[in-house]
């Protein structure tokens, strides 16, 4: 479910045009860090509301959405 949600935030932000460098600022973090936690698939939790918000996204609908993926993919 982890790498799920933090797919979609790498995916919305290819999307959406944002650049990491852009990311990266509005979270105090540098721009290497944001794309090495977009290919790990793992955040902190505070980095994750962090980067949904940078991004313009409602970090518990990311999560809600990566939850419902995982349970539909879990089901026969």
């Amino acid at each position: 479910m982890t790498a799920s949600a933090v797919k979609s935030l790498r995916d919305h932000s290819l999307l959406d045009e944002v650049p990491k460098t852009e990311i990266a600022k509005k979270t105090g973090v540098d721009r290497n860090t944001v794309a090495h936690r977009f290919r790990a698939g793992d955040m902190p939790l505070s980095a994750f509301i962090g980067t949904s918000l940078a991004i313009g996204l409602d970090p518990s609908k990311i999560i809600a959405d990566a939850m419902r993926q995982t349970e539909q993919e879990d089901q026969p």
